[in-house]
Parts: structure tokens; C-alpha cells; sequence
């Protein structure tokens, strides 16, 4: 059974109490049918109930009751056998009576507003759900539910405010989805406070869903608030409720967006070390650039290396190369723009020439100057500065 049809199932089982309502007024042929629709849908028969309730709705065309109920019998089996298409037609077929009494209709476009929810059809699935709340009496907390995802998801996300608000107020163990859905609705109307206390909320529930911690932490983030951020991921860390790779890069990253790239960098080897973090590419250039930002060049040189010979990388060269051409050694500055020209993958090959031939020109390396110059000539951006550098060491 698909996912889809598991939540379709479990709303349209509810439901079945407007068939109870409406089976006090059929008549008695239409009764003993359903009578044995509904045994074989116990006994999940449901092909030998479709085909009863087939022959049925066209039997009751001209008794708009009974012609009601076969056809939510009908989009109910329909729903099981994974056919909501089907299910969408026999509820179209029953709504288009006009002697619907206004209770009945309200039922049924409840039924059919969920299934549209189930084919994400958001815009009518919010158009038929508001017909059914407008004259709903006692909706259940579910139900009204249902309808505030309807609102959120075709963009009325201050309607479906306050109704995801009554759901959760009137369900005795509201699902933490629906927690989920309202700490959206809150952030999108910009009531930052509101979300964060539904939050908060959350994780004292389930203090040790990850996915939590990761919504607090990126809630702070998108706020511009690093250091909150940071704090609850380390908080979640702490108490062993996060374990990922992207959640202890994370905690690095933000190290050194606040200024502390040296604490991130030493947290980040100790990882590496202890077998938390891979050794691998992608690691060692997170951080050599925290290296970087610490002004450890000499700490920097080592791991972009060793993350160049793992695996060999454009702007991995271009990095040593910067930081060669900072101390001035430029003879190895020149070798590693040369390297990352080979190897490739720069967003300014040209750029990269240029310092390249600036290299080599003042390690003495004069032909391979000339080669690097020529080629950042090329480029409108360098063409002067180059040529002017050409110019010199035809000079002598």
C-alpha cells in the first residue's frame, strides 16, 4: 500500500459515519447491497465490491439518497484498491445532485476535499473543504486540520493560521505534524517569537528527535543569529541527540562565521581523529579553510595537500597557491597555480594565469612567465596588466 493511500485510508475512515447517517433514509434494495459491500470490504474483497457498487450507483440514478451513499461506498473502495481517480468521479457524480440535503452535501465535500488533499490538488481541495466548514457543525480536530493544510499549502497562510491553531487546541494528542505545520505557518507571518515557542514546544516532547534541534538551529540561522544557532546544536551534540556528519560541519561552519575559526578547526580534527568526521576530500578542504581563516597557513598547507592528493582539485591548487603566493614562496605559488590550471574546474582560469605568470616572474622563471602572461592576455579583464608584464621581460 502506497503512503498516499495509508493517509487517504486513515482519513476516509472517518467518514463512514455520514454513510450511517445516510443509510437511515435508503431504500431497503439499496440497505441489503450495501449490506453486502460492506461485508466483503471486512474481509478486503474489494474488486467484488467495486463490481457491486458499480452496478448500484447506476441502479439508484433517479433516488438522490441512495444514489449518495453508493457513490461514497464507491470512492471509498475506490480509495482502497488505490484508485482515487475513481473515488474523485463517484464523489463529482453524487455532489452534482442538487437535492442533497445541505448536511449530506457538507459530508461529502468533506470526503472529496480529502482526497484532493491526497492528489495534492490544493487550490480546489481548499475551495470544496470551505464549502463543507462553512455549515460544519462540531468539526472534528482532524478535519479542521485538513483544512488548514489546504489553506497553507495554496498559499492562504494567514487562514490557515488560526485553524491549525483549534485543531491542535481541540485534539487530546495533537500529531507533532501538526506542530510542524504551524511553526511553518508562524515563521512565513513573520511571528518569529510564536514559532520559536512551538519549537521549543517540540523538543521538550521529543528531546531526542534530531530533526528538532536541526529546525531550532536553522531557525536561528535564517534569523541572522549564529550564536543562538550554534548554541543549540552544540546543546544537541552535548546530550547525544545529533550524530551526523552535516550536523558536526555545521558546528564548524558556524566557528568560523563567528570569528572562532580555530576553535572550529581543532573540533573539526578531533572528529577526523576520533573517527566521528572521514578523512576524506571534502573534510580536509572544510578544514583547510578554517585553517585559513585562523591565519594557520602552515596548518592550511598541510591538509589541502593532503586533500589535493586524495583527489586532485582546481580551486583545492588555487587555495595553496594563494597561500604560497602570500609568503611569498613563488616558486611553489607558481607550481600550484599551474596545477590548478591543469587540473581545472576554476571559475577565473584567466585570473588564475595572471597570478601564475606574476609568480614565475619574480621566481626568475622567465619562460614559464611568459607562457602564463600570454594566456591571461587573452582575457579583456588582464590583457593590459599582462601585456605591460610582457613588455618587462622583453625589456629584460
Amino acid at each position: 500500500m502506497t503512503s498516499r493511500r495509508v493517509k487517504l485510508v486513515l482519513i476516509v475512515a472517518s467518514l463512514l459515519i455520514a454513510a450511517t447517517a445516510l443509510a437511515q433514509s435508503v431504500s431497503r434494495p439499496t440497505f441489503l447491497v450495501l449490506q453486502r459491500v460492506q461485508e466483503n470490504m471486512e474481509e478486503e474483497r474489494y474488486e467484488e465490491a467495486l463490481a457491486e457498487l458499480e452496478i448500484l450507483v447506476v441502479d439508484t440514478q433517479d433516488n438522490p439518497y441512495d444514489y449518495a451513499l453508493a457513490n461514497q461506498y464507491l470512492a471509498h473502495t475506490s480509495i482502497m484498491l488505490d484508485n482515487p481517480q475513481r473515488a474523485r468521479t463517484a464523489l463529482e457524480a453524487a455532489l452534482a445532485n442538487t437535492e442533497l440535503p445541505q448536511d449530506i452535501r457538507a459530508e461529502m465535500n468533506l470526503f472529496y476535499g480529502t482526497v484532493l488533499l491526497g492528489e495534492e490538488e490544493y487550490e480546489l481541495a481548499r475551495t470544496v473543504l470551505a464549502e463543507w466548514f462553512a455549515v460544519a457543525v462540531n468539526p472534528v480536530a482532524s478535519q479542521i486540520f485538513s483544512f488548514a493544510y489546504a489553506n497553507y499549502m495554496s498559499g492562504e497562510v494567514a487562514l490557515a493560521e488560526p485553524l491549525v491553531e483549534r485543531a491542535i487546541g481541540l485534539a487530546a494528542q495533537p500529531h507533532e505534524s501538526w506542530y510542524q505545520l504551524q511553526y511553518r505557518i508562524l515563521f512565513e507571518l513573520k511571528k518569529f517569537t510564536l514559532a520559536e515557542s512551538v519549537l521549543h514546544g517540540m523538543i521538550s516532547r521529543g528531546p531526542s528527535n534530531q530533526m528538532y534541534w536541526r529546525m531550532l538551529a536553522s531557525h536561528y540561522q535564517q534569523l541572522e543569529q549564529p550564536g543562538d544557532a550554534l548554541a543549540t546544536i552544540m546543546i544537541a551534540y552535548i546530550n547525544g541527540s545529533i550524530d551526523s556528519e552535516t550536523d558536526f560541519k555545521q558546528i564548524v561552519s558556524l566557528y568560523g562565521y563567528l570569528d572562532a575559526p580555530e576553535k572550529g578547526a581543532r573540533l573539526l580534527q578531533d572528529w577526523m581523529a576520533n573517527g566521528e568526521l572521514p578523512s576524506d576530500p571534502e573534510t580536509l578542504k572544510q578544514l583547510g579553510k578554517l585553517w585559513l581563516m585562523a591565519r594557520e597557513r602552515g596548518n592550511a598547507v598541510v591538509v589541502l595537500q593532503e586533500a589535493a592528493t586524495l583527489s586532485p582539485d582546481g580551486r583545492t591548487f588555487e587555495l595553496l597557491g594563494g597561500i604560497y603566493f602570500e609568503e611569498e614562496d613563488w616558486s611553489e605559488a607558481y607550481s600550484a597555480y599551474q596545477n590548478a590550471i591543469r587540473v581545472g574546474g576554476l571559475e577565473e582560469p584567466f585570473r588564475v594565469s595572471m597570478l601564475a605568470g606574476i609568480s614565475a616572474m619574480r621566481a626568475e622563471q622567465t619562460e614559464d612567465a611568459r607562457k602564463s602572461l600570454e594566456i591571461a592576455a587573452g582575457s579583456e579583464q588582464f590583457k593590459k596588466q599582462a601585456d605591460a608584464l610582457l613588455k618587462r621581460l622583453d625589456d629584460g
